[in-house]
C-alpha cells in the first residue's frame, strides 16, 4: 500500500517541522546565551539556591 501525501498532510508536516526548528533554535540560543553571561563556570550551590529562589518568586 503506497503512502500518498495529501494537501492537508503535508501541510501539517510542513508547519510541524518549522515549529520543531524553531523550538530547537530558540532553545539552543538561550543555552548559548546563559553558557556566555556565566563564562562557562559551573554554579556553586549558593548560587543555584538564589537562582531557583528568583525562578520560583517569578512564577507567583
Amino acid at each position: 500500500m503506497p503512502f500518498h501525501l495529501d494537501a492537508p498532510t503535508l501541510s501539517l508536516l510542513l508547519f510541524g517541522s518549522i515549529f520543531a526548528g524553531l523550538q530547537i533554535w530558540w532553545i539552543s540560543s538561550l543555552m548559548v546565551r546563559n553558557r556566555r553571561r556565566q563564562g562557562g563556570k559551573p554554579l556553586t550551590s549558593q548560587q543555584f539556591r538564589r537562582d531557583l529562589e528568583r525562578i520560583f518568586r517569578e512564577e507567583t
